[in-house]
């Protein structure tokens, strides 16, 4: 098989722009989950509580649940007397103020004595009582759609009653490593081995940017089985990542298998390290062919896996770090 010349080089935003518009028809699909599983996912549509949170009137401090008015006369000069039942009843927080009680002093503000507390200030209705609705109201919005789900989130949605969210769905991302030379990790390196590392690196960064990785066992440099995986992988994944194969070597096939199973949009794209990228697409999914040499690897994920990640999402990337 003859070597891959690179033709037609493409600048970085002109490929990216040409690979995305390909795409033009991929939505953000969506499914149901618990809630208690959504850390980190991202919201489909607005969601509204079920619930007011506090559902009743309660104590906000440990103290003595009393009727305001009692209270009124009450200052140091005159303190006042409160007596249990008529005056008070005596509340931890949380607990429910029922009529004809309006109000909580704190447990720091009372002074026993016999038959009942001593106040030195009044108080005043709702003072230290957390009203219903306070922090959630019926059929407010919770969270926004396409909100990031945070651990507080979860204690949110929970309180409001809502037990199952509606979640974009990941993309799955099948990542293929190739190359005669690769090894597993749990094998011991020889002479002309090498430890496959990158499909790892791979699957983290998917998980990193929303998706779902699914890593393909190392294949030989042989483009009917290289060809034979990638079709398979298609099927089961919306996007696919071939490493290693991509350059202009006599054992590089990626770029065959693209184009013999569908269309190869770019071979080349200036950009060092990463030259030898491959965007092209089969049966209607985005396949990247992306370079074997780490550094390579790394930065063509983040510049062309990435963008079209988001297109299954609708969630824009993170500012790059600037220094």
């Amino acid at each position: 098989m003859k070597r891959n010349l690179y033709l037609n080089v493409q600048d970085k935003e002109t490929a990216l722009q040409n690979f995305l518009s390909a795409f033009e028809d991929i939505s953000p699909k969506k499914e149901w989950i618990p809630v208690t599983e959504s850390l980190g996912r991202i919201t489909a549509e607005a969601s509204y509580a079920r619930y007011s949170s506090p559902s009743y009137n309660s104590c906000a401090m440990d103290g003595i649940a009393v009727i305001s008015s009692h209270t009124k006369n009450a200052s140091e000069d005159c303190p006042v007397l409160l007596a249990p039942e008529k005056d008070y009843l005596e509340v931890d927080t949380g607990d429910m103020i029922r009529p004809p009680y309006d109000a909580v002093i704190m447990a720091e503000d009372l002074i026993e004595a016999e038959g009942g507390f001593r106040i030195i200030a009044p108080t005043h209705p709702f003072a230290h009582v957390r009203a219903i609705g306070e922090d959630i109201v019926t059929q407010e919005m919770v969270l926004p759609s396409h909100h990031e789900i945070r651990a507080i989130d979860i204690s949110v949605l929970i309180s409001a009653g809502i037990h199952e969210i509606p979640v974009i769905k990941r993309p799955v991302v099948g990542i293929i490593p190739t190359g005669d030379e690769m090894i597993d990790y749990r094998e011991t390196p020889e002479d002309g081995r090498i430890i496959e590392t990158n499909s790892w690196m791979f699957q983290n960064l998917v998980t990193e940017n929303h998706g779902v990785g699914r890593r393909y066992p190392i294949i030989k440099d042989d483009p009917e089985k290289i060809r034979s995986v990638v079709s398979d992988a298609v099927q089961d994944c919306d996007i696919v990542i071939i490493n290693a194969g991509s350059s202009a070597g006599r054992d590089d096939y990626t770029v065959h298998a693209i184009r013999d199973l569908g269309e190869v949009l770019t071979h080349g794209v200036a950009i060092k390290p990463g030259k030898p990228v491959i965007l092209g697409k089969v049966q209607g999914k985005p396949v990247i062919g992306l370079p074997g040499y780490p550094v390579s690897a790394y930065l063509t994920f983040v510049e062309f896996v990435v963008p079209v990640m988001h297109l299954f999402i609708q969630q824009n990337a993170r500012p790059p770090k600037r220094v």
